[in-house]
Formats: structure tokens, sequence, C-alpha cells
């Protein structure tokens, strides 16, 4: 279950042949954990490949809308992923006391397991996705479809007609209910199967994260914001649609969150120009680069999302575009820049350290890069937007961001506390903590979304997390290189150093590299705080992010030294409040 692969691939999962290893007579000399790692290294030779595999088809099927059988791939493999081989790589990893050996064999694990249970709950997630593809509602005489509902809601100009458009939608997320019940039912029990304590134990090592610590974060995060929220979604509000912000439901939320000020100055055609004109201040070229592939064609069946895609780090990392006009694509567009950089430029060779593992420092990378369509700086140098349109714009979306913020953690303490207190009617669960998170009073058809609102095993905690980070990035890159530090090369080099470590340094390592403590959000919310004039911070000394499990010698590793041109800087105090009045992307769209 990797996180860069698109949900193609959660069709089906049957999947290796056992692993060969060596003669029968050669394996008694050898001891338990010798003949382990020979077992793992057999077993990672094959993830990697399959995953290659996978990869490139996903690339014919992006970009070309072709027809794939990514199911196909796992003939023949039907026992790579299984529960004996998890077993194998977790009793691997408690006979092994080298730091970063753990942390690779933490990586496979979590990978291993994910792939198992996308497996498993292949019927699951293939009823969801068909069904969802199919689902309907009547307004007026006129079927449209459930996954046309947001835009819908954006575009709509009446407040009855969005919440007529809501409300009938609402018994086609009832029939798509019963099957996410049955899946999350299944998944409860699968993750015992496979040997974790429970779903929250499983979700910890999936995110390399201590939730109950993320927990106590994500409620400080409502609470320090509640009064700042309030003020900020009554202006937005009253601006956006002209009525006060007790009177909107959650129909209105899409259309009250709609960017317009700056989408001329997006027009189609110039987004990848502008991603290329933004790099070649900092002396990168990705076009020119020898490992990494650029597919521009405008081709009709080709998906209009673009993506970025490591069929193989860093040897083969290939990007889709497809023109496309308004600041949404931009964001897009740059977002799948930063992926494809931070593997393009990683120098880790071992597969689990540069491929897998946890994809929140992949996701802060990207988001220091979808960050710049909001940055005041940039927009006005690639895109002329200057003045009062500029400000308006930053306003609406620095404004989203904080709801999605907020949201995050709603959802994050939610999910918590959904398995957590079995007892609960999660319906009931869901109201309490979402009417207090979203500030708007929960109406039937609001909690009729209770499930499909849900995310899989606390992805929140990636989200909290990359969002933090990257605002840190970018506080210290305009610290180190000036506001506009994308002109200089020597902010360039300072990512590539950073880049070269693959997914090898954890979230926090990555904060601690660039002179920062931890992880905090502090700087993300002095930049929101700024930009909508109304004060925010917490009082947390920052975001644990531990690697789970410990094990002897772990805290060796999770002290690297700072990336070379790294060593010299000592933030002060002061520098790091230095942070830059912009607002933070509007990510957690997914991709």
């Amino acid at each position: 279950m990797h996180p860069r692969i698109p949900l193609l691939l959660a069709v089906a999962f049957c999947i290796t042949a056992c692993p060969k290893g060596p003669p029968a007579d050669a394996r008694k000399a050898l001891t338990e954990q010798q003949q382990l790692t020979a077992d793992v290294k057999d077993l990672t030779t094959q993830a990697e490949a399959l995953l290659e595999a996978q990869h490139r088809l996903v690339w014919v099927f992006w970009t070309e809308g072709r027809h794939v059988d990514v199911a196909g791939t796992y003939a023949g493999k039907e026992a790579l992923f299984s529960i004996e081989n998890i077993r194998k790589i977790d009793r691997l990893r408690q006979l092994t006391t080298d730091a970063r050996e753990v942390r690779a064999l933490t990586a496979l694990h979590s990978h291993f397991a994910g792939e198992y249970l996308s497996r498993a709950l292949a019927e699951f997630n293939d009823a969801a996705a068909n069904l969802e593809a199919s689902l309907t509602f009547n307004v007026d005489g006129k079927d449209l479809r459930y996954r046309d509902l947001e835009r819908l809601l954006a575009n709509e100009r009446t407040v009855a007609r969005r919440h007529a458009m809501y409300t009938a939608a609402t018994p086609a997320i009832e029939r798509l209910n019963q099957t996410l019940r049955r899946r999350e039912e299944r998944a409860e029990e699968l993750v015992r199967e496979l040997g974790f304590s429970s779903y929250e134990a499983f979700g910890g090592e999936l995110r390399q994260a201590d939730l109950g610590k993320l927990s106590v974060l994500a409620e400080e995060i409502l609470q320090a914001t509640q009064a700042p929220y309030r003020v900020v979604m009554e202006r937005l509000s009253q601006r956006e649609l002209g009525m006060p912000f007790k009177d909107i439901t959650r129909a209105d939320i899409p259309r009250l969150f709609r960017s317009r000020e700056v989408e001329d100055a997006f027009p189609k055609g110039e987004s990848l120009l502008k991603a290329h004109g933004t790099l070649s201040g900092m002396n990168i070229d990705l076009a020119e680069l020898p490992n990494v592939k650029i597919d521009s064609r405008d081709l009709p069946r080709k998906s209009s999302r673009p993506l970025a895609l490591a069929v193989r780090v860093p040897d083969d990392v290939r990007l889709s575009f497809k023109p496309g006009s308004g600041a949404l694509h931009q964001a897009r567009v740059l977002h799948e820049f930063g992926h494809a950089l931070h593997s393009a430029f990683t120098k880790e060779t071992r597969f689990e350290l540069a491929r897998l593992g946890n994809p929140t420092v992949g996701e802060a990378y990207s988001a220091l890069f979808e960050d710049l369509v909001e940055d005041p700086v940039w927009l006005e140098e690639h895109a002329g937007v200057a003045g009062e349109q500029r400000s308006k714009y930053l306003a609406a979306s620095s404004a989203h961001k904080l709801y999605l913020i907020r949201h995050a953690a709603g959802r994050l303490l939610y999910q918590l506390e959904l398995h957590r207190r079995v007892e609960a009617d999660p319906k009931e669960l869901y109201r309490e903590i979402m009417s207090r998170t979203d500030d708007i009073p929960m109406t039937d058809e609001d909690v009729a979304r209770y499930l499909v609102d849900q995310e899989d095993f606390f992805q929140s905690a990636d989200s909290f997390r990359a969002w933090f980070l990257a605002g840190q990035l970018q506080a210290q890159l305009k610290a180190r290189f000036g506001p506009a530090w994308w002109r200089s090369p020597q902010s360039g080099q300072f990512l590539k150093d950073l880049w070269a470590k693959g997914n090898a340094l954890s979230a926090r390592e990555v904060a601690e590299a660039i002179g920062e403590k931890t992880i905090s959000p502090d700087v993300l919310l002095l930049r929101l705080g700024t930009t909508l004039q109304v004060p925010m911070k917490l009082h947390l000394e920052g975001v644990e992010d531990a690697i789970l499990p410990a094990a002897p010698g772990l805290e060796d590793f999770t002290q690297p030294p700072p990336p070379p041109g790294l060593e010299e800087f000592t933030p002060q105090p002061e520098q790091k409040q230095a942070a830059p009045k912009t607002p933070v992307p509007q990510a957690g769209d997914g991709r």
C-alpha cells in the first residue's frame, strides 16, 4: 500500500512465490538471523521488481488512458505478501540492533502489511469504487453524478439549490456507507490477524508517529484556533456568500472557498513554463536531467491531473503533464514537481529507505513548492498578481488552509475515539467532534457522511506533519536566501542535500537537519495569522515523530549530521519568528 501509487493499484492484491534462499543443508549451518536476512533480502528484491512493474503500467494508464492489468502483475506471486513473510520481516527486525537496518525493516514491514491489507480488502475497495462511480441523485428532474457534487456546489450561486443538491445526494451516500461499514469491520479484524494489538497500533507503525501525542496536538489546534477561526469565517462568509457564518451549512462550504480572484493569471499552457522558470533560478532544470522524463503531450485520453511517478529511484523518474488553467492546476503541477525533485536527486541506495517508508517528508517537499502559488512575491513575479487582487486571494486561501487544518484535526480525533470507544455510536461521535471542529451545527444529512469523511489508518497524522514541516522549510529558506528564495542557486543546493537522503530521514530529523528543534506548527500558524490578521500560536514543544518500534542504538541514527552546507547555520529565536506573511497552499485535495 504505497502512498504514491494511484487508487488503481487497490484493485486486487493477491501476492509472491516463496523465497528460494540457500539449499537445505546450507541453511542448517546458518543462525536464525542469517537465514532471515537471506530470506528477507529475497523478499525485498521481489517487492522492488513488482513495484517497478506496477508503476510502468500506471504510467501507461495515466498518460495514454489505455487499459492496464495491474492485478495481473501478481500472477505467480501469490505468497509474497503473506502473513508468514510479514512475520519473517518483523522477527528479523526484533533481532536487529543496527538502527539503520531497523528503520529499513520497519519500512519494509509496513509495505508488506499494507499490501496484505489491500489484497484482503480488494473486494470492498472494488465494490466501493464501482458504486461511487455509478451513483446519481436527482434534482428538479435531472440526474446528476454523485462524483460531481462538490464541483456542482461550488458553481451554484443560490443557497436553496445548493441545499437541495446536498440533501438529494444523501440517499446515495447511505448506499455507499453500507459497503464502507463492512470494509471498516474487516480492516479491524485484519490488523489483529497481522499481529497488531489494535487498529491504532497498526496506524502508529504505518504513520511512524505517536498517535497519542498527535491527538493532544489536534486538540490544542482546535482550542487555540477556535476564536480566530470564527472571525475569519465570518469575514469570508459575508464577502463570498453575503450571509453570516452562523447561517451557512456544509452545503455552502465548496462555494465559500471557490477561488476566483487569480484564475485569469494562470492561463492554459503556461503552468509548466512557470514551474520550469521557478526552478531555473535555483539552477535546476528537470528537462535536462537524464533520469527524468516529462510527458507533456496533450492526448485526449490522458489524465488531466499532473502526476510524478518514481518508477525506480532515482534512475527512472517520470512526470505526466497535460495543459490546464487556473491556480489549482498550477498548484498541482508544482506539487508534483516537488515529488519529482525529491526522487530525482535521491542518493540513497537502499530500496527500503529510498522508495518505501512514511510519506510525510516527501509530502512536505511537495507542499513547499505548491505553496509558491500562494506566496505574495512569487505571485507577483510569475503571475503578475498584486495589490487588492492578491490580498483577497491570499485571505481566502489562508482561510481555507485554516479550515483544512482544523478539519484534519477533527478527523484524527474522531478516528482515534472511534477505535478507542468501541461502545460509542459512530454517528453521534462524528456529530460531537465534527460540529465542534467546523463550528457548524450538524444536520442528519451531515452525519450521514460519517463514513465517507473517514480516512484510512489516521492519514491526518501525515497531513499535519507535512504541512508543518513545509512551513518550517519555507521559513528557513526565506531566512537564509531571501523572500524570493527560488531565485538562489544556493537554495537549490540546500534542498538537493536534503533530497539526497531519500526517505532515510524521518520528518523530525529533516527539521533538525535544517536547524529546527523538531516539527512545530507555530511557524505555519504565525504565517496564517499574519495574513489573516488574527494571532494564532500554540504552546507545545513540537510534534514528536517517533520511529516505531525502538531498537538498541536507534538514538545514534536519529541525530543525523546536517547535510553539507547546513552546518554553519544555527537559527536564533527571532529568526524562527521571522516567518513570511504567506499562507500555506490548499493542499489535501488528493492526487
